[in-house]
């Protein structure tokens, strides 16, 4: 008689079997991929509070909605590597939707893999333990993928649950047993849970703090590939390649021989380096070939494996650094941003005149007409500015250093949302003036600890007022300190780099930096100095981000500012 009551509890937890979670699918919106994932959120919600046990049926279930949202999780990925830098704050609310979901999965295999373990004895039940824990090691993965995009590091606590699952799936001797989803389609591959361990150790590898998002993403979708002809070991077959220990608090560590235990399980990648360099072959074989717009691509997926290969072959020659480098432990001033770092040197003395070889000259006094009042709002590409004014510049620490580049560290927070590629000036109180450099590598220490390689690209750098030029008009025009003003356009700040820049690779073209939306090749602008009027044009890109620009520059006009 109480039936009714049934029937709605059911409506609210969707996942009961493969025919309800069917038809609750039907029934979510078809074009809102984040809508669904929101509705998929509350599903499991309802389920943790269900008190239907966890049987059979709602395991097939929870496999058909793992199954049907694949598509759905390739996409909300895809549209997070887009949108990581133009478009930042978007780009953080489709991560934490894809991370929603992959905790959501997580939880609802674990309850479903303790279930099936207290009752391994049933036929049924020991038949679908292999695919458990293969699903459960998958979005472990997809856990580890999530961070390495932000360049964060598992705690240890997370190493010593993945390590359990991987254990316990060995004491039942389901690690190396195939499983494939049910609704996943003819052609989908067999994964066994050892693979999908291998893959997470791997993914981590890839944390090396010069990858963007979208270069991750390529790169585990070539290492998932590779893994399948890896195995772990108890007993080592080469002195070369990785060691994991089973019982431990981290990942792969990189043999040194004198590794030794009954929880330690060796991985020799040889079968992945050489699958890894036999597709640098191909793609520079490729790239020989084609002259059309693949040939671009093919750079780029060169430079990606090959920012890989130190990081998983099974032994590493050559020293990484090109430069030596000097141990320090000094406090340091830094900025973040293209506009915060105009400013800031906007303030201090500037020297009389940069002069290059050829005795063409850019002056570099300040502009005559009073310092700016400008309300100091940061605006979304320079994250960091109200972050850093509100805390002291000694929490910043120089590491080391070399000729070309800086090893930086921030604590307290004020590092979290650093990122690859972007534009920092650092002062150190023993080297006289600003550097600017760019972030080249991140390293996520914790929560509240960075660290960050910085490439210097100039030793002298300094304010400039650029403005865009526009045709003069005749009717219209009139004269003010020896300037046509109609030809005056939108004003925006740029820094000027005074030959020769970037020490590793000198340039000696004069270069300036300015923000990417006022970038376009050919284009003419006005450069407005204390005694000086220029009129430069804006050439070839030496480096492109989404905050900033840096090109060469030609001068095409100069003339003195009238008293």
């Amino acid at each position: 008689m109480f039936g009714f009551l049934t029937h709605g509890k059911d409506a609210a937890d969707p996942l009961v079997n493969g025919r309800s979670i069917a038809a609750w699918l039907k029934e979510l919106p078809p074009l809102d991929v984040v809508g669904r994932q929101q509705h998929v959120m509350r599903a499991f919600d309802a389920m943790r509070q269900s008190r239907r046990p966890v049987d059979l049926h709602r395991v097939e279930a929870i496999g058909f909605l793992d199954s049907a949202l694949g598509a759905d999780r390739r996409q909300l990925i895809k549209q997070y590597v887009e949108n990581h830098e133009s478009a930042s704050r978007l780009a953080e609310r489709i991560l934490q939707a894809v991370f929603d979901l992959t905790q959501g999965f997580v939880h609802a295999y674990q309850a479903a893999l303790e279930e099936g373990i207290a009752q391994k004895s049933h036929t049924r039940w020991k038949a679908a333990l292999p695919l458990l824990f293969a699903r459960l090691l998958h979005y472990y993965g997809t856990d580890a993928k999530l961070r390495v995009f932000r360049f964060e590091r598992w705690i240890p606590g997370k190493w010593m649950e993945l390590h359990r699952i991987y254990l316990r799936a060995c004491e039942l001797g389901v690690d190396r047993s195939p499983a494939v989803l049910g609704h996943a389609g003819p052609n989908a591959l067999a994964w066994t849970p050892e693979h999908e361990y291998l893959n997470v150790l791997l993914i981590h590898q890839l944390n090396t703090g010069n990858l963007t998002p979208s270069q991750i993403d390529w790169a585990c979708s070539q290492l998932r590939a590779w893994c399948r002809k890896l195995v772990l070991d108890a007993v080592q077959r080469s002195p070369e390649g990785f060691v994991v220990d089973l019982g431990g608090r981290s990942g792969l560590a990189r043999r040194t021989g004198q590794e030794s235990g009954p929880m330690l399980r060796y991985v020799d990648t040889t079968p992945l380096a050489e699958s890894l360099e036999r597709a640098i072959v191909a793609l520079r074989n490729a790239e020989a070939t084609d002259l059309g717009p693949g040939a671009a691509i093919n750079q780029q997926r060169i430079a990606i494996l090959e920012k890989v290969r130190p990081a998983v072959a099974p032994n590493v020659h050559q020293d990484l650094r090109r430069d030596e480098r000097v141990r320090c432990d000094v406090a340091a001033r830094v900025r973040v941003g293209l506009a915060r770092i105009s400013r800031e040197l906007a303030l201090r003395d500037l020297p009389d005149a940069a002069t290059d070889a050829g005795g063409e000259q850019i002056e570099v006094f300040a502009v005559a007409d009073g310092p700016r009042v400008r309300r100091r709002v940061p605006d979304e590409h320079d994250s960091l500015a109200a972050s850093l004014s509100s805390f002291s510049d000694p929490m910043w620490q120089v590491k080391d250093r070399s000729v070309a580049g800086l090893r930086i560290a921030a604590s307290g927070g004020i590092g979290a949302s650093l990122a690859l590629g972007a534009l920092v000036a650092v002062r150190q109180p023993d080297a006289p003036g600003w550097v600017l450099g760019v972030v080249r590598r991140l390293n996520k220490l914790s929560t509240e600890d960075v660290e960050a390689g910085v490439s210097i690209v100039a030793e002298r750098v300094v304010p400039v007022v650029l403005n865009a030029r526009r045709e003069p008009k005749d009717d219209a025009g009139f004269v003010v300190n020896g300037i046509d003003v109609s030809t005056i356009g939108a004003r925006f700040d740029g820094l000027y780099l005074p030959p020769p820049s970037r020490p590793d690779k000198p340039l000696t073209v004069k270069t300036l930096i300015v923000p990417t939306s006022e970038y376009s090749d050919g284009r003419r602008v006005i450069l407005t100095t204390g005694r000086s009027i220029y009129t430069v044009a804006l050439r070839h890109l030496i480096e492109q981000r989404a905050e900033w620009s840096w090109a060469a520059v030609q001068v095409l006009e100069k003339r003195a500012r009238e008293a």
